[in-house]
Protein backbone atom coordinates (compact mmCIF):
# COMPACT_ATOMS: atom_id res chain seq x y z
CA UNK A 1 0.00 0.00 0.00
CA UNK A 2 1.41 3.18 -0.56
CA UNK A 3 1.16 6.28 1.94
CA UNK A 4 -0.75 8.79 1.57
CA UNK A 5 0.80 12.33 1.58
CA UNK A 6 -0.95 14.81 3.37
CA UNK A 7 -1.16 18.31 0.78
CA UNK A 8 -2.76 21.47 1.69
CA UNK A 9 -5.81 20.84 -0.62
CA UNK A 10 -6.25 17.49 0.45
CA UNK A 11 -9.86 16.97 2.83
CA UNK A 12 -8.36 13.86 4.66
CA UNK A 13 -5.55 14.12 7.14
CA UNK A 14 -4.41 10.43 8.07
CA UNK A 15 -2.86 10.88 12.04
CA UNK A 16 -0.49 8.42 10.28
CA UNK A 17 0.70 6.79 7.22
CA UNK A 18 -1.48 3.97 5.86
CA UNK A 19 1.09 1.31 7.09
CA UNK A 20 1.93 2.44 10.16
CA UNK A 21 -2.37 2.79 11.13
CA UNK A 22 -2.51 -0.79 10.38
CA UNK A 23 0.49 -1.51 12.64
CA UNK A 24 -0.86 0.07 15.35
CA UNK A 25 -4.24 -0.92 15.30
CA UNK A 26 -2.80 -4.41 15.06
CA UNK A 27 -1.17 -3.53 18.22
CA UNK A 28 -3.96 -2.18 19.82
CA UNK A 29 -6.01 -5.51 18.98
CA UNK A 30 -3.79 -7.71 20.81
CA UNK A 31 -4.11 -5.13 23.98
CA UNK A 32 -6.79 -6.28 26.34
CA UNK A 33 -5.36 -4.98 29.89
CA UNK A 34 -5.07 -0.68 29.46
CA UNK A 35 -7.74 -0.20 31.78
CA UNK A 36 -5.40 1.78 34.66
CA UNK A 37 -2.74 3.68 35.41
CA UNK A 38 -0.46 0.95 36.00
CA UNK A 39 -1.62 -1.20 33.14
CA UNK A 40 -0.94 2.14 30.69
CA UNK A 41 2.56 3.00 32.13
CA UNK A 42 3.57 -0.88 31.76
CA UNK A 43 2.69 0.09 28.11
CA UNK A 44 4.80 2.41 27.31
CA UNK A 45 7.62 1.27 28.98
CA UNK A 46 8.10 -1.50 26.60
CA UNK A 47 7.50 0.78 23.59
CA UNK A 48 9.89 3.02 22.86
CA UNK A 49 7.90 5.17 20.75
CA UNK A 50 4.97 5.28 22.92
CA UNK A 51 5.04 7.96 25.30
CA UNK A 52 2.66 9.87 28.12
CA UNK A 53 2.16 13.11 26.65
CA UNK A 54 -0.93 14.75 28.39
CA UNK A 55 -2.99 14.18 31.39
CA UNK A 56 -6.19 16.21 31.66
CA UNK A 57 -8.79 15.81 34.15
CA UNK A 58 -10.49 13.16 32.82
CA UNK A 59 -8.31 11.64 29.66
CA UNK A 60 -4.99 10.63 29.66
CA UNK A 61 -3.12 10.92 25.99
CA UNK A 62 -0.64 8.84 25.21
CA UNK A 63 1.58 9.69 21.77
CA UNK A 64 2.14 6.16 19.68
CA UNK A 65 4.60 7.40 17.36
CA UNK A 66 8.50 9.15 17.77
CA UNK A 67 8.45 11.19 15.14
CA UNK A 68 5.05 13.34 14.61
CA UNK A 69 3.27 14.10 11.40
CA UNK A 70 0.37 16.86 11.43
CA UNK A 71 -0.55 17.80 14.17
CA UNK A 72 0.51 15.33 16.51
CA UNK A 73 0.82 11.94 14.68
CA UNK A 74 -1.43 8.95 15.69
CA UNK A 75 -2.61 9.22 19.69
CA UNK A 76 -4.29 7.00 22.26
CA UNK A 77 -7.24 8.34 24.34
CA UNK A 78 -8.20 7.26 27.27
CA UNK A 79 -11.45 8.63 29.47
CA UNK A 80 -11.53 7.65 33.28
CA UNK A 81 -14.69 6.40 34.98
CA UNK A 82 -14.91 9.85 37.17
CA UNK A 83 -12.50 12.45 37.43
CA UNK A 84 -8.69 12.42 38.51
CA UNK A 85 -9.43 8.98 38.51
CA UNK A 86 -6.48 6.10 37.97
CA UNK A 87 -9.08 3.30 35.87
CA UNK A 88 -10.37 4.09 32.41
CA UNK A 89 -13.60 2.94 31.24
CA UNK A 90 -12.80 3.51 26.66
CA UNK A 91 -10.39 4.58 24.83
CA UNK A 92 -10.11 5.40 20.96
CA UNK A 93 -7.41 6.68 18.21
CA UNK A 94 -8.27 9.47 15.64
CA UNK A 95 -7.20 7.61 12.34
CA UNK A 96 -8.68 9.90 9.80
CA UNK A 97 -9.73 13.73 10.10
CA UNK A 98 -11.89 15.36 7.02
CA UNK A 99 -11.42 18.87 7.02
CA UNK A 100 -15.41 20.11 5.75
CA UNK A 101 -16.83 20.45 3.14
CA UNK A 102 -15.84 17.45 1.87
CA UNK A 103 -16.70 15.36 -1.11
CA UNK A 104 -18.85 12.93 -0.29
CA UNK A 105 -17.20 10.30 -2.67
CA UNK A 106 -13.72 11.56 -1.21
CA UNK A 107 -14.78 11.04 2.41
CA UNK A 108 -15.83 7.75 1.14
CA UNK A 109 -13.23 6.40 -0.87
CA UNK A 110 -10.67 6.82 2.44
CA UNK A 111 -12.83 5.16 5.01
CA UNK A 112 -13.17 2.29 2.48
CA UNK A 113 -9.30 2.07 2.23
CA UNK A 114 -9.07 2.19 5.54
CA UNK A 115 -11.75 -0.55 6.23
CA UNK A 116 -10.45 -2.87 3.55
CA UNK A 117 -6.42 -2.26 5.35
CA UNK A 118 -8.24 -2.97 8.89
CA UNK A 119 -9.94 -5.83 7.64
CA UNK A 120 -6.45 -8.12 7.62
CA UNK A 121 -6.11 -7.97 11.33
CA UNK A 122 -7.65 -10.79 13.28
CA UNK A 123 -11.24 -11.95 12.45
CA UNK A 124 -13.39 -8.72 12.14
CA UNK A 125 -17.10 -8.67 11.81
CA UNK A 126 -18.18 -6.06 8.66
CA UNK A 127 -20.34 -3.95 10.47
CA UNK A 128 -23.11 -2.85 7.69
CA UNK A 129 -25.21 -0.14 9.40
CA UNK A 130 -21.99 2.05 11.07
CA UNK A 131 -19.65 3.87 9.38
CA UNK A 132 -21.04 4.28 5.90
CA UNK A 133 -20.87 0.99 5.65
CA UNK A 134 -16.88 0.43 6.36
CA UNK A 135 -17.39 0.03 9.86
CA UNK A 136 -15.43 -3.20 11.83
CA UNK A 137 -16.40 -4.67 15.25
CA UNK A 138 -13.28 -7.13 16.84
CA UNK A 139 -14.22 -8.88 19.71
CA UNK A 140 -12.71 -10.37 22.51
CA UNK A 141 -13.47 -12.13 25.61
CA UNK A 142 -12.13 -9.18 27.28
CA UNK A 143 -13.10 -6.19 24.97
CA UNK A 144 -14.50 -4.68 21.98
CA UNK A 145 -12.75 -2.90 19.20
CA UNK A 146 -14.44 -0.69 16.55
CA UNK A 147 -13.32 1.12 13.58
CA UNK A 148 -16.12 3.73 13.51
CA UNK A 149 -17.02 7.09 11.44
CA UNK A 150 -18.97 10.48 11.14
CA UNK A 151 -18.61 12.96 8.48
CA UNK A 152 -15.94 14.33 10.50
CA UNK A 153 -13.49 12.14 11.11
CA UNK A 154 -12.90 7.88 11.39
CA UNK A 155 -11.02 6.11 14.50
CA UNK A 156 -10.47 3.17 16.29
CA UNK A 157 -12.16 2.97 19.83
CA UNK A 158 -12.29 0.10 22.25
CA UNK A 159 -14.36 -0.47 25.20
CA UNK A 160 -13.64 -3.01 28.34
CA UNK A 161 -16.53 -5.81 28.50
CA UNK A 162 -18.12 -5.73 31.53
CA UNK A 163 -17.03 -8.71 33.90
CA UNK A 164 -19.02 -8.23 37.52
CA UNK A 165 -22.26 -6.88 38.38
CA UNK A 166 -24.41 -6.23 41.51
CA UNK A 167 -27.79 -5.61 40.06
CA UNK A 168 -28.80 -7.92 37.58
CA UNK A 169 -28.23 -10.97 36.73
CA UNK A 170 -24.65 -12.08 36.21
CA UNK A 171 -25.59 -13.78 32.51
CA UNK A 172 -26.77 -10.75 31.39
CA UNK A 173 -23.23 -8.59 30.31
CA UNK A 174 -22.76 -12.52 28.08
CA UNK A 175 -26.64 -11.89 27.08
CA UNK A 176 -25.70 -8.18 25.53
CA UNK A 177 -22.53 -9.39 24.30
CA UNK A 178 -24.23 -11.91 22.34
CA UNK A 179 -27.73 -10.30 21.25
CA UNK A 180 -27.46 -6.46 21.09
CA UNK A 181 -25.04 -6.37 18.21
CA UNK A 182 -27.57 -8.23 16.39
CA UNK A 183 -30.13 -5.68 16.67
CA UNK A 184 -27.64 -3.04 15.76
CA UNK A 185 -26.80 -4.83 12.84
CA UNK A 186 -29.29 -5.57 11.21
CA UNK A 187 -30.18 -4.14 7.75
CA UNK A 188 -33.24 -1.80 8.22
CA UNK A 189 -33.34 -2.24 11.73
CA UNK A 190 -35.72 -5.63 11.36
CA UNK A 191 -33.25 -8.78 12.90
CA UNK A 192 -34.91 -11.89 11.17
CA UNK A 193 -35.53 -14.93 13.29
CA UNK A 194 -32.60 -17.27 11.63
CA UNK A 195 -30.22 -14.68 13.45
CA UNK A 196 -31.88 -14.87 16.52
CA UNK A 197 -31.68 -19.29 16.12
CA UNK A 198 -28.15 -18.89 14.61
CA UNK A 199 -26.40 -17.36 17.53
CA UNK A 200 -28.84 -18.99 20.34
CA UNK A 201 -27.11 -22.33 19.12
CA UNK A 202 -24.05 -21.23 19.10
CA UNK A 203 -24.16 -20.73 23.09
CA UNK A 204 -24.18 -23.66 25.63
CA UNK A 205 -26.17 -22.07 27.76
CA UNK A 206 -28.68 -20.42 26.07
CA UNK A 207 -31.56 -21.52 24.56
CA UNK A 208 -34.24 -19.86 22.62
CA UNK A 209 -38.09 -20.31 22.50
CA UNK A 210 -39.90 -18.99 19.72
CA UNK A 211 -43.12 -18.13 19.59
CA UNK A 212 -45.77 -15.45 17.82
CA UNK A 213 -44.00 -12.63 17.35
CA UNK A 214 -41.69 -13.61 20.02
CA UNK A 215 -38.79 -15.30 21.17
CA UNK A 216 -37.35 -15.88 24.26
CA UNK A 217 -33.73 -16.44 25.40
CA UNK A 218 -33.63 -18.41 28.28
CA UNK A 219 -30.65 -19.08 30.74
CA UNK A 220 -29.17 -20.87 33.47
CA UNK A 221 -30.47 -18.06 36.01
CA UNK A 222 -33.86 -18.48 35.95
CA UNK A 223 -34.25 -14.88 36.70
CA UNK A 224 -32.38 -13.71 33.17
CA UNK A 225 -34.46 -14.25 30.16
CA UNK A 226 -34.22 -11.55 27.72
CA UNK A 227 -37.16 -11.74 25.09
CA UNK A 228 -37.03 -10.43 21.20
CA UNK A 229 -40.39 -8.79 20.24
CA UNK A 230 -41.79 -7.18 16.81
CA UNK A 231 -43.07 -3.82 18.26
CA UNK A 232 -43.28 -2.44 14.74
CA UNK A 233 -46.71 -2.98 12.79
CA UNK A 234 -46.35 -4.90 9.46
CA UNK A 235 -48.10 -2.27 8.22
CA UNK A 236 -44.80 0.00 8.60
CA UNK A 237 -43.02 -1.85 6.41
CA UNK A 238 -41.46 -4.32 8.95
CA UNK A 239 -41.20 -7.73 7.37
CA UNK A 240 -42.56 -11.02 8.22
CA UNK A 241 -40.43 -12.46 11.17
CA UNK A 242 -38.15 -10.34 12.22
CA UNK A 243 -37.69 -8.87 15.36
CA UNK A 244 -36.92 -4.80 16.42
CA UNK A 245 -37.04 -5.06 20.30
CA UNK A 246 -34.97 -7.02 22.96
CA UNK A 247 -36.07 -6.67 26.17
CA UNK A 248 -33.12 -7.03 28.80
CA UNK A 249 -34.59 -6.64 32.60
CA UNK A 250 -37.54 -6.40 34.07
CA UNK A 251 -37.78 -4.53 37.76
CA UNK A 252 -39.72 -6.68 40.39
CA UNK A 253 -43.01 -5.86 41.85
CA UNK A 254 -42.80 -2.80 44.04
CA UNK A 255 -41.45 0.52 44.36
CA UNK A 256 -38.07 1.01 43.22
CA UNK A 257 -35.46 3.60 44.74
CA UNK A 258 -33.97 6.24 42.26
CA UNK A 259 -30.19 4.20 43.24
CA UNK A 260 -31.36 1.00 42.38
CA UNK A 261 -32.89 2.10 38.95
CA UNK A 262 -29.67 4.30 38.02
CA UNK A 263 -27.61 1.29 39.37
CA UNK A 264 -29.37 -0.95 36.91
CA UNK A 265 -29.77 0.94 34.02
CA UNK A 266 -25.92 2.03 34.69
CA UNK A 267 -24.73 -1.61 34.54
CA UNK A 268 -26.54 -2.41 31.42
CA UNK A 269 -25.49 0.78 29.85
CA UNK A 270 -21.66 -0.28 30.03
CA UNK A 271 -22.70 -3.77 28.45
CA UNK A 272 -24.26 -2.41 25.85
CA UNK A 273 -21.21 0.52 25.00
CA UNK A 274 -18.97 -2.31 25.84
CA UNK A 275 -20.15 -3.99 22.32
CA UNK A 276 -21.63 -1.22 20.33
CA UNK A 277 -19.22 1.72 21.61
CA UNK A 278 -20.27 4.80 23.29
CA UNK A 279 -23.95 6.69 21.97
CA UNK A 280 -24.76 8.87 19.27
CA UNK A 281 -26.97 11.08 21.42
CA UNK A 282 -27.20 10.96 25.32
CA UNK A 283 -30.47 11.57 26.90
CA UNK A 284 -33.47 11.28 28.97
CA UNK A 285 -36.67 12.34 30.09
CA UNK A 286 -39.97 12.01 32.73
CA UNK A 287 -40.08 8.48 31.31
CA UNK A 288 -36.60 7.08 32.00
CA UNK A 289 -33.19 7.09 30.06
CA UNK A 290 -32.66 7.51 26.45
CA UNK A 291 -29.69 7.04 24.59
CA UNK A 292 -29.71 6.78 21.13
CA UNK A 293 -27.04 5.08 18.52
CA UNK A 294 -27.44 6.68 15.34
CA UNK A 295 -26.95 5.67 11.59
CA UNK A 296 -26.31 8.53 8.79
CA UNK A 297 -28.12 9.13 5.91
CA UNK A 298 -31.67 9.87 5.25
CA UNK A 299 -32.93 5.86 5.26
CA UNK A 300 -30.89 5.96 8.88
CA UNK A 301 -32.15 4.03 11.96
CA UNK A 302 -31.92 4.38 15.59
CA UNK A 303 -31.10 1.92 17.99
CA UNK A 304 -32.24 3.22 21.54
CA UNK A 305 -31.29 1.82 24.86
CA UNK A 306 -34.63 2.63 27.04
CA UNK A 307 -35.40 2.99 30.77
CA UNK A 308 -39.46 2.91 30.99
CA UNK A 309 -41.68 1.84 33.35
CA UNK A 310 -40.10 -1.89 34.62
CA UNK A 311 -38.23 -2.17 32.09
CA UNK A 312 -34.81 -1.70 30.15
CA UNK A 313 -35.06 -2.76 26.35
CA UNK A 314 -33.37 -2.13 23.15
CA UNK A 315 -35.40 -1.05 20.22
CA UNK A 316 -34.45 0.56 16.87
CA UNK A 317 -36.55 3.21 14.73
CA UNK A 318 -36.58 4.38 11.59
CA UNK A 319 -34.48 7.98 12.43
CA UNK A 320 -36.10 10.35 10.48
CA UNK A 321 -39.95 9.13 11.16
CA UNK A 322 -39.36 8.91 14.97
CA UNK A 323 -37.51 12.66 14.70
CA UNK A 324 -40.33 13.89 12.56
CA UNK A 325 -43.32 12.58 14.97
CA UNK A 326 -41.00 14.44 18.42
CA UNK A 327 -40.14 17.65 16.47
CA UNK A 328 -44.23 17.80 15.87
CA UNK A 329 -44.58 17.16 19.83
CA UNK A 330 -42.69 19.99 20.97
CA UNK A 331 -44.00 22.30 17.82
CA UNK A 332 -47.70 21.86 18.58
CA UNK A 333 -48.07 19.96 21.81
CA UNK A 334 -48.64 22.47 24.52
CA UNK A 335 -51.76 22.99 27.31
CA UNK A 336 -54.87 23.53 25.32
CA UNK A 337 -56.02 25.75 27.93
CA UNK A 338 -53.11 27.68 28.16
CA UNK A 339 -51.37 29.16 31.11
CA UNK A 340 -54.07 28.05 33.87
CA UNK A 341 -53.56 24.41 32.51
CA UNK A 342 -51.24 21.47 33.61
CA UNK A 343 -47.96 21.90 31.58
CA UNK A 344 -47.14 19.12 29.36
CA UNK A 345 -43.23 18.97 30.79
CA UNK A 346 -44.07 15.65 32.26
CA UNK A 347 -45.37 13.91 28.93
CA UNK A 348 -42.10 15.42 26.63
CA UNK A 349 -40.50 12.98 24.43
CA UNK A 350 -37.67 13.92 26.33
CA UNK A 351 -35.86 16.59 28.65
CA UNK A 352 -32.72 16.76 27.58
CA UNK A 353 -29.76 15.25 24.77
CA UNK A 354 -26.40 15.61 24.27
CA UNK A 355 -24.94 15.55 20.83
CA UNK A 356 -21.26 15.23 20.44
CA UNK A 357 -21.10 15.09 16.64
CA UNK A 358 -17.42 15.18 16.76
CA UNK A 359 -16.87 12.13 18.93
CA UNK A 360 -19.94 10.31 18.03
CA UNK A 361 -20.24 7.54 15.16
CA UNK A 362 -23.22 8.09 12.76
CA UNK A 363 -25.11 11.96 12.34
CA UNK A 364 -26.91 14.47 13.91
CA UNK A 365 -30.69 14.43 14.16
CA UNK A 366 -32.18 16.57 11.20
CA UNK A 367 -34.36 17.67 13.21
CA UNK A 368 -33.99 19.64 16.56
CA UNK A 369 -36.98 21.27 17.97
CA UNK A 370 -36.36 24.27 20.64
CA UNK A 371 -38.07 22.72 23.26
CA UNK A 372 -41.48 23.49 25.10
CA UNK A 373 -41.96 27.01 26.41
CA UNK A 374 -43.29 27.57 30.42
CA UNK A 375 -46.52 29.86 30.09
CA UNK A 376 -46.14 30.77 33.90
CA UNK A 377 -44.31 30.05 36.73
CA UNK A 378 -46.21 26.55 37.91
CA UNK A 379 -45.19 25.64 33.76
CA UNK A 380 -41.83 26.52 34.82
CA UNK A 381 -42.05 24.38 38.06
CA UNK A 382 -42.99 21.25 36.58
CA UNK A 383 -40.48 21.68 33.51
CA UNK A 384 -37.33 22.45 36.31
CA UNK A 385 -38.60 19.44 38.13
CA UNK A 386 -39.12 16.75 35.65
CA UNK A 387 -35.21 18.36 33.66
CA UNK A 388 -33.27 18.17 37.02
CA UNK A 389 -34.85 14.43 38.05
CA UNK A 390 -33.80 13.49 34.67
CA UNK A 391 -30.27 15.08 35.22
CA UNK A 392 -30.05 13.81 38.98
CA UNK A 393 -30.97 10.43 37.53
CA UNK A 394 -29.19 10.17 34.14
CA UNK A 395 -26.08 12.26 33.91
CA UNK A 396 -24.54 10.05 36.54
CA UNK A 397 -24.50 7.12 34.55
CA UNK A 398 -24.22 8.34 31.14
CA UNK A 399 -21.57 11.12 31.80
CA UNK A 400 -19.46 10.80 35.04
CA UNK A 401 -17.64 13.07 36.45
CA UNK A 402 -19.38 15.52 34.69
CA UNK A 403 -21.65 18.68 35.26
CA UNK A 404 -24.85 20.60 33.49
CA UNK A 405 -25.56 23.97 33.68
CA UNK A 406 -27.55 26.70 32.75
CA UNK A 407 -28.37 30.21 34.51
CA UNK A 408 -31.97 32.32 34.36
CA UNK A 409 -31.63 35.81 33.26
CA UNK A 410 -34.14 38.55 33.76
CA UNK A 411 -33.67 42.44 34.63
CA UNK A 412 -34.92 41.71 38.03
CA UNK A 413 -31.75 39.52 38.69
CA UNK A 414 -28.69 41.21 38.84
CA UNK A 415 -26.16 38.58 37.29
CA UNK A 416 -28.46 36.04 36.82
CA UNK A 417 -29.50 33.34 38.79
CA UNK A 418 -27.31 29.78 38.14
CA UNK A 419 -28.36 26.26 38.58
CA UNK A 420 -25.50 23.34 38.47
CA UNK A 421 -26.09 20.03 38.90
CA UNK A 422 -22.27 18.20 39.12
CA UNK A 423 -22.69 14.32 39.44
CA UNK A 424 -20.04 14.28 41.84
CA UNK A 425 -20.81 17.48 44.02
CA UNK A 426 -24.64 17.70 43.32
CA UNK A 427 -26.66 20.56 43.03
CA UNK A 428 -25.44 24.52 43.44
CA UNK A 429 -27.71 27.34 42.96
CA UNK A 430 -26.47 30.86 43.21
CA UNK A 431 -28.06 34.33 42.77
CA UNK A 432 -27.65 37.99 43.79
CA UNK A 433 -29.75 39.34 46.86
CA UNK A 434 -32.84 41.36 45.95
CA UNK A 435 -33.93 45.24 45.85
CA UNK A 436 -34.26 46.20 49.42
CA UNK A 437 -32.86 46.88 52.81
CA UNK A 438 -30.14 44.26 53.19
CA UNK A 439 -30.91 43.02 56.54
CA UNK A 440 -34.40 42.63 55.37
CA UNK A 441 -33.47 41.02 52.15
CA UNK A 442 -30.87 38.40 53.61
CA UNK A 443 -34.00 37.12 56.33
CA UNK A 444 -36.07 37.00 53.77
CA UNK A 445 -33.96 35.02 51.39
CA UNK A 446 -32.74 32.68 54.43
CA UNK A 447 -36.44 31.98 55.23
CA UNK A 448 -36.82 30.88 51.59
CA UNK A 449 -33.99 28.46 52.09
CA UNK A 450 -31.32 30.54 50.62
CA UNK A 451 -27.29 31.02 52.13
CA UNK A 452 -25.62 34.01 52.69
CA UNK A 453 -22.68 33.37 50.41
CA UNK A 454 -20.04 36.51 49.92
CA UNK A 455 -21.59 39.24 47.95
CA UNK A 456 -24.47 36.48 46.81
CA UNK A 457 -26.27 33.56 48.30
CA UNK A 458 -26.40 30.09 47.27
CA UNK A 459 -28.49 27.11 47.92
CA UNK A 460 -26.78 23.24 48.33
CA UNK A 461 -27.75 19.77 47.52
CA UNK A 462 -25.03 17.75 47.74
CA UNK A 463 -26.60 14.20 47.84
CA UNK A 464 -29.27 14.50 45.56
CA UNK A 465 -32.42 12.26 46.46
CA UNK A 466 -35.87 11.27 45.24
CA UNK A 467 -37.09 15.04 46.84
CA UNK A 468 -34.59 17.23 45.51
CA UNK A 469 -35.72 18.13 42.05
CA UNK A 470 -39.07 18.90 43.24
CA UNK A 471 -37.06 21.19 46.14
CA UNK A 472 -34.97 22.85 43.54
CA UNK A 473 -37.77 23.88 41.20
CA UNK A 474 -40.10 25.17 44.07
CA UNK A 475 -37.03 27.57 45.45
CA UNK A 476 -36.06 28.71 41.81
CA UNK A 477 -39.72 29.17 41.01
CA UNK A 478 -40.21 30.51 44.45
CA UNK A 479 -37.64 33.60 43.99
CA UNK A 480 -38.78 34.50 40.49
CA UNK A 481 -42.50 35.42 42.41
CA UNK A 482 -40.49 37.12 45.28
CA UNK A 483 -38.79 39.56 42.28
CA UNK A 484 -42.16 39.97 40.52
CA UNK A 485 -41.43 37.47 38.09
CA UNK A 486 -44.76 36.01 37.68
CA UNK A 487 -46.53 35.88 33.97
CA UNK A 488 -49.48 37.69 34.80
CA UNK A 489 -48.71 40.12 31.81
CA UNK A 490 -50.98 38.19 29.37
CA UNK A 491 -47.25 37.43 27.91
CA UNK A 492 -46.18 34.54 29.57
CA UNK A 493 -43.00 34.95 31.38
CA UNK A 494 -41.68 37.89 29.27
CA UNK A 495 -38.24 38.56 29.34
CA UNK A 496 -37.16 35.66 31.51
CA UNK A 497 -34.56 33.28 29.51
CA UNK A 498 -32.03 31.09 30.17
CA UNK A 499 -28.45 31.49 29.21
CA UNK A 500 -25.49 29.07 28.32
CA UNK A 501 -26.78 25.91 29.03
CA UNK A 502 -23.53 23.24 28.79
CA UNK A 503 -22.46 20.53 29.92
CA UNK A 504 -18.83 20.79 31.20
CA UNK A 505 -17.03 18.44 28.95
CA UNK A 506 -12.82 18.00 29.23
CA UNK A 507 -10.87 20.06 27.30
CA UNK A 508 -10.82 18.02 23.89
CA UNK A 509 -14.37 17.52 23.83
CA UNK A 510 -15.65 20.84 24.97
CA UNK A 511 -15.50 22.82 21.29
CA UNK A 512 -17.52 19.87 19.68
CA UNK A 513 -20.99 19.07 21.39
CA UNK A 514 -23.72 20.62 22.21
CA UNK A 515 -26.66 20.29 24.92
CA UNK A 516 -30.01 20.57 24.21
CA UNK A 517 -32.88 21.37 27.40
CA UNK A 518 -36.45 20.77 25.41
CA UNK A 519 -37.44 20.60 29.15
CA UNK A 520 -36.31 23.71 30.69
CA UNK A 521 -39.31 26.14 29.99
CA UNK A 522 -37.39 28.97 28.86
CA UNK A 523 -35.94 30.17 25.62
CA UNK A 524 -32.30 29.91 25.59
CA UNK A 525 -29.34 31.88 24.55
Amino acid sequence: MNDVVNTDTSAVTWTADPRTTVELVRTLHDLDDCWTRADVERLVEARPDWKIRRAFTDILVVGLQAELRWPAGAELFLGTTEPKADTFRRAWVPLLQFRLPIPEEERRTALRTLSEALREIGTPTVVPTAADGFGLRWQSARRTMLLQANDRRAWIAIQPHVREVEHVSPELPAVVAAFAPLLHDAPGGHLPVAEVRRVAAELPWAKAEFGDGHADVRTPDPYCMPSFALRTSLMRGAPEATYDVLDLHRFELGPSTLEHRRAVFGEIYRMVCAVLGEPTIFGGGPDGPDVRWREAGEDGRLLRLLCEGRRVRLETEPAAALEQEEHSTFEWGGPAGGPDEPSDFPRLPYSWQLHLPYQAPGGTADYLPGGRLALSLPHLREGLECLLAAWIEQLPVQRPGEKAMFSIAAPQISGGLSVTYSTVKGVLLRVGPRSGDPDEVTAAMTADGWQPSGRRFKAEYRIPTEETAREVAALITTELAARGINGDSGFGLGRITARRPGIGLSPQLAAHGFLRVTGLGLETS
